[in-house]
């Protein structure tokens, strides 16, 4: 308690050099407080933009050579993203979690959008059930004109006002609910793909930007059709009994296994497929009618998405399907909502990582200048360390009394730069701080950044600017500690 008071005495006594120090502390704090919230801001709103609106928090995709984004962006060489051969595998996996609050299967794909002969523009379409789409995310689309298509209605496509734009401005008359529109492909993977399809409606995306409100969605079977997939709007093939028995035990192998036997084998067996072959020889045990067989057919998915319970672990989550994924051996690839996103969030995070980067460089500049200051003002006071060191006072003392100076100086210049940053913060929040071009945009999840209050920033800041201080004092303590009592009391 005597190292206390005597720190606080001090910090009035020598009030220009506290002030000083103190205004290198507020300062700091004050940046690194508005720059955290900003950060922590942008981060938040393109999470919340494409966790709640486009790809949920995990995502499971086909075999790809690099991350693919749901817009079907990869880095690798397919034309058209793989799709899901073990669909239903996660799906069961997943139903079973108690971390995961549902899931939704998608397709992805640019086409362009005609009529008759005459194309008039391209984007991004997503292959979807739309009721299962509208229950996964409840808050992002709203339907702006027409109605929701459902179950069994045919060939259907959900225009988004961006896109029913596009269209307007080249079409010769106005496209609208219940118009006829020509979709193509634009990947060749399946040659020249044209669907007609009937506009069911027209949407918006509520959380969006310029690039992601421009999205299409469009009926999962259409979808399929123009990525080449096999479509189940025919349903499933029917198959005769002996082409179910040669589809299910059919090895390709086999095929190869007889090339080199002797010529009495291969005329054996000749002769025996020529028998098999006479009506007369037939066996008695084979029916006399065959008996269809419809074989089960999994629908191609490209992704699905996964939306994780209120508060479960997401990471643990990941981790888990990624080993489940390993299981099953198919090279699907398991990634979370940044690598969904692509460029943008990755830009951020890195944007992030750049920011901590000068934050520790700023620091060290910091705690050089007030590690100077700190020496300087130790010099000036030899007389009183000394004097202090000559009644009594031990070395614990003289250390815990510029502990406590610092200590005090980081908790006042904390408060202080903390409350600057939180007016300035709600200032900024109220106004609102434009985007200026479309990365900005996409950046800040929005054309405007509304920045908010960060507990988190704030503590971030505050702990920092206490180890800074700390740190700046360590010398100009073992400064302090080897000043000899008697030369200081001479004022050598």
């Amino acid at each position: 308690m005597i190292a206390a008071r005597l720190a606080w005495g001090n910090l009035g006594l020598h009030w220009r050099k506290s002030f000083l120090i103190g205004m290198i502390m507020g300062l700091g704090i004050l940046i690194l407080f508005l720059g955290n919230s900003l950060i922590d801001t942008a981060l938040s709103g393109l999470e919340r933009m494409f966790v709640q609106g486009y790809t949920g928090d995990l995502m499971v995709t086909g075999p790809t050579e690099f991350p693919t984004t749901v817009l079907g962006e990869t880095a690798g060489s397919e034309e058209v993203l793989p799709h899901i051969a073990a669909i239903n595998k996660y799906q069961d996996f997943l139903s079973k979690r108690k971390d995961v609050a549902a899931t939704l299967p998608i397709l992805s794909g640019q086409v362009s959008f005609g009529i008759g002969e005459t194309e008039l523009g391209s984007g991004y379409c997503f292959g979807v059930n739309a009721d299962n789409y509208r229950s996964f995310f409840p808050n992002n689309v709203t339907l702006v004109s027409g109605a929701w298509p459902k179950d069994g209605d045919g060939p259907w496509v959900l225009l988004s006002e961006p896109t029913l734009a596009m269209i307007n401005r080249s079409a010769s008359t106005p496209v609208k609910p219940g118009t006829k529109i020509i979709m193509t492909a634009l990947a060749n993977s399946a040659g020249t793909v044209i669907r007609e399809v009937t506009v069911a409606g027209v949407i918006k995306f509520n959380q969006s930007n310029r690039q992601l409100a421009g999205i299409t969605l469009v009926d999962a079977d259409t979808m399929r059709d123009l990525l080449g997939f096999a479509s189940l709007r025919d349903g499933a093939p029917k198959l005769s009994v002996q082409e179910a028995a040669f589809v299910s035990s059919f090895d390709p192998n086999s095929i190869f296994s007889n090339l080199f036997v002797g010529s009495i084998e291969a005329s054996t067996q000749t002769s025996t497929a020529a028998s098999s072959s006479d009506p007369t020889s037939a066996p008695t045990s084979m029916p006399a009618t065959i008996t269809a067989v419809a074989p089960t057919l999994i629908p191609a998915w490209q992704f699905l998405l996964i939306r994780a319970a209120p508060g479960a672990n997401t990471n643990k989550l990941l981790s888990d399907l990624t080993a489940y994924a390993k299981q099953i051996g198919d090279g699907d690839r398991v990634q979370n909502w940044v690598a969904g996103a692509g460029a943008v969030a990755r830009t951020a995070v890195t944007i992030r990582l750049a920011f901590d980067l000068l934050v520790a460089v700023v620091a060290v500049v910091v705690v050089m200048i007030m590690m100077n200051v700190l020496i300087i003002s130790v010099n000036e006071r030899l007389y009183e360390i000394g004097t202090l060191r000559a009644i009594g006072a031990k070395r614990r003392v003289v250390r815990s009394m510029i502990l406590y100076e610092t200590t005090f100086l980081a908790i006042i210049a904390g408060v202080a730069g903390l409350l600057v940053g939180l007016i300035v913060l709600l200032a900024l929040g109220k106004i609102g701080i434009p985007a200026p071009n479309l990365f900005f945009e996409a950046l800040f999840g929005g054309q405007v950044l509304k920045p908010m209050v960060s507990g988190g920033a704030a503590l971030r800041a505050f702990i920092w600017i206490l180890v800074m201080g700390l740190g700046a004092s360590w010398y100009p303590t073992i400064v302090a500690l080897r000043i000899e009592p008697v030369i200081a009391m001479r004022g050598e």
